[in-house]
């Protein structure tokens, strides 16, 4: 125990000293971790796994995920469903759909159909693709846009030290690579209608590649099966290298004719607890629930500009019925979340609503995100 702790901890220092630019994480959308508050380092659920605590691969239930197709869009989302119903255009009264600050936050991120994952018996694996178009506006006058497509591959293992019949200590760590290609920059809003209008012209945008090495360490303590803490490091030290070209045709004719440089993706220590109530009225009716509370992105306190404590607050509940329904709900961002999921054994559907925080203090710059999810697990 006191040598994890000691790996942990050495872990912490080195990403604090890290001085390299950064890179987003490469995290991909579930509906269940969205629904409940996002990852929490304490659950065991089966290949999130590979985004929570690569310790959950120790599970004695085991997952198998075939396929997936998760469409997970951001921002004023029914505002722009109404305008289409009553036949409006979007793209032409874009400006109707700023704030109040004269702002604006679009998203459409899309998951599968690669999304191929093991977990159980200690271990775990996970190939996936992502699509992810994003529109930031400042003002009207600065409106950044991104399209990116991302692959990730991660494998690991995990180890259980059994102290006594009540107690486990399960330890794991997960190397993984990733790759993203992106197509970004920053115009004005009549700008970005005139290329939306010919999406050609976007090739000419400035265009990244960004590949890296990384991995995850994470443990997870259970006492009497009900209760766990977890303890994790996502992005313990993840190293990457970003090339820019002056556009795509640059890449395409001479990917060596790029410029590099040396990034990191930042780590995210999180601590969490999990807690499975056990009563006799929940057994008969073929009910379990869990409680999840974390404390996520510790590291981030230490921060120059760090974010208000209380957004790194994460609370989830989850009542699964007979293994068929589950009923979902959390806080992330200070910001409610809830959701469900139904297997119909073929697939599971699932649908998630949730808050985001884009500013630094709770309010500053909320975001409503919806999430429909089709995974395709056994």
């Amino acid at each position: 125990m006191k040598r994890t702790v000691a790996v942990l901890a050495a872990l912490a220092l080195v990403s604090i000293g890290a001085s390299a630019q950064t890179v987003d994480r490469f995290s991909l959308p579930s509906a269940r971790m969205a629904a409940l508050g996002g990852p929490h380092a304490a659950s065991v659920s089966g290949v999130d796994a590979i985004f929570e605590n690569p310790a959950g691969f120790i599970s004695d239930e085991t997952e198998f995920s075939a396929s997936a197709l998760v469409f997970n869009p951001a921002g004023p989302v029914f505002d722009i469903v109404s305008m289409l119903v009553s036949g409006g255009d979007p793209l032409a009264d874009l400006t109707s759909l700023f704030d109040d600050n004269g702002r604006l936050y679009l998203q459409a991120d899309i998951l599968g159909p690669l999304a191929f994952g093991y977990a159980g018996k200690g271990l775990g694996f996970g190939l996936y693709n992502r699509t992810v178009t994003t529109l930031n506006a400042a003002s009207l006058m600065s409106v950044a846009y991104s399209i990116s497509e991302e692959f990730l591959l991660a494998g690991g293992y995990a180890y259980r030290f059994s102290f006594g019949e009540r107690q486990t200590l399960d330890v794991g760590v997960m190397p993984k690579g990733f790759i993203r290609a992106a197509i970004e920059d920053t115009k004005s809003l009549s700008e970005v209608v005139d290329l939306a209008s010919d999406p050609t012209a976007l090739l000419g945008s400035p265009f990244t590649m960004t590949s890296g090495i990384g991995f995850d360490v994470g443990a997870i303590w259970t006492f009497d099966e009900s209760l766990s803490f977890g303890l994790v490091a996502r992005d313990a030290y993840s190293p990457a290298m970003v090339t820019s070209y002056a556009d795509y045709g640059a890449f395409a004719s001479d990917p060596g004719s790029g410029t590099s440089a040396y990034a990191v993706v930042p780590a995210d220590l999180s601590l969490g607890l999990a807690y499975s109530p056990r009563f006799e009225l929940l057994d008969r009716l073929g009910a379990d629930l869990l409680v999840l509370f974390d404390y996520v992105d510790i590291l981030d306190l230490f921060s120059v500009i760090p974010r208000n404590p209380i957004l790194n607050v994460r609370v989830g509940f989850e009542a699964t019925l007979l293994d068929i329904l589950a009923l979902r709900a959390g806080v992330k961002d200070a910001l409610p979340t809830a959701g469900f999921g139904i297997d119909l054994e073929a697939f599971t559907f699932s649908l998630a609503m949730y808050g985001e925080e884009l500013g630094l203090d709770p309010g500053s710059r909320p975001v409503f995100n919806l999430l429909v999810a089709f995974d395709f697990k056994y």
